[in-house]
């Protein structure tokens, strides 16, 4: 068989030569066909199964989340049980009298001078006001030190923070006495309505 083969003369060729040209022309016509035909199609296959393995991920993790959901609803409640038994510990109106009249109490109670107890203006953070008071107290080192701790038992929520110690006047200099400068803070919760205004001016 001729090695190059005109098609023109390819009725001259045998029949072999024939069967192979044409079996030959076939295997490009469908090779140009496939490329025509089915490219855009295996692509689109390759893009859906790119997706099918994000989606069996998604749902991998879904259910995952599922699993733990029982797990998350314990942690949520008890939060909120937390929350509210701190805020119940928060005083109301009614009570942040009482409040003061126990700061006073606890110096009493350990033999020390209140000098001062003055409000400050309130700070409002979301829903909780905090109320400020800025105290002078003056005792021994001793003395402080228990009054510091009989305010952490104080029936509603205390804190103290911007503290100063310092002598309690210069004849007590070689006394021991001090005086403590701080300021005491106690909570209070804020209705809906005081949240909302809050959050509002915080706001603007």
């Amino acid at each position: 068989m001729a090695t190059n083969i005109d098609l023109n003369t390819l009725y001259k060729q045998g029949k072999a030569t024939q069967i192979g040209v044409a079996a030959l022309i076939i295997l490009i016509t469908l090779g140009i066909g496939y490329i025509a035909i089915f490219k855009d199609q295996w692509s689109e296959i390759e893009t859906l199964q790119g997706q099918e393995e994000q989606l069996k991920q998604d749902y991998a993790n879904k259910a995952a989340q599922a699993a733990n959901l029982p797990v998350l609803e314990e942690e949520l409640k008890q939060i909120r049980t937390a929350f509210n038994v701190l805020l119940k510990q928060l005083p109301t109106d009614a009570e942040i009298p009482n409040l003061i009249q126990e700061l006073h109490q606890a110096g009493a109670k350990n033999s020390m001078r209140m000098n001062s107890v003055k409000p400050l203006q309130p700070i409002n953070d979301d829903s909780v006001q905090q109320l400020p008071h800025e105290i002078s107290i003056s005792g021994s080192y001793e003395q402080i030190a228990q009054f510091t701790r009989d305010v952490g038992r104080l029936s509603r929520i205390v804190t103290l923070d911007k503290i100063t110690l310092s002598p309690a006047n210069e004849k007590d200099e070689n006394t021991g006495m001090l005086t403590l400068s701080a300021n005491a803070n106690t909570y209070k919760a804020l209705e809906i309505d005081e949240a909302a205004a809050s959050s509002a001016s915080a706001a603007e």
